[in-house]
């Protein structure tokens, strides 16, 4: 299977922790993005979003990292991580949902600004971004405060998600240190090799 990614997107990575975690053997290929290799037409015909991660799965080829994640765990049965009982896995796709909706588009603003934009970094659309985090970070706390996982006892696709938002947060130093369930969840996921493998150089 064809992988193709940039080390510097959190939806690369989440996609790519789930094959680490999972054994899913992949050719990584960069598509470098501060180059704008993700235009060129030959990636367009993969993507026509000019987005990563993208896959080319012997000819299946499928973009959107939480798609991805969900094909994949369905292909290699890897029920562990995606559960195929109907409630269980509405709370796995519950989570993937929020993340995508509410956590994931503030910490891209906090990264993109922060990190990617260079002198044109936008500074209200970070205080901006922080502000709905106020309000978004404590329904993590709240379920991080009962259980070890997102969705349980153990970890599912909805840990892989988030995590990797989290990861942008403290890359650009956002201090977490209101929320210790989520803080303590967070250095549990950045210990399991497939953080370590797939952290950007």
């Amino acid at each position: 299977m064809k992988f193709y990614g940039h080390p510097y997107s959190n939806a690369s990575r989440r996609a790519q922790m789930f094959c680490e975690e999972a054994g899913i053997p992949y050719t990584f290929i960069t598509v470098d993005l501060m180059k704008g290799e993700q235009y060129q037409p030959e990636y367009l015909a993969l993507n026509p979003n000019a987005k990563v991660p993208t896959i080319d799965d012997d000819g299946f080829v499928l973009w959107e990292s939480q798609a991805i994640m969900r094909y994949l765990a369905d292909k290699h049965k890897a029920s562990k991580w995606y559960p195929t009982e109907p409630k269980a896995r509405a709370i796995v796709e519950q989570w993937l949902d929020w993340n995508h909706t509410r956590l994931g588009p503030e910490a891209g603003k906090i990264m993109f600004n922060t990190h990617f934009a260079g002198d044109n970094g936008n500074s209200q659309a970070i205080e901006d971004a922080k502000k709905w985090l106020i309000k978004i970070l404590p329904v993590l706390e709240s379920v991080l405060g009962r259980q070890t996982y997102i969705c349980g006892d153990q970890p599912t696709l909805a840990d892989l998600a988030v995590v990797t938002n989290l990861a942008y947060l403290e890359m650009c130093q956002y201090d977490l240190s209101s929320y210790p369930a989520v803080t303590k969840w967070f250095g549990t996921m950045k210990r399991r090799p497939s953080f370590a493998k797939t952290a950007p150089n």
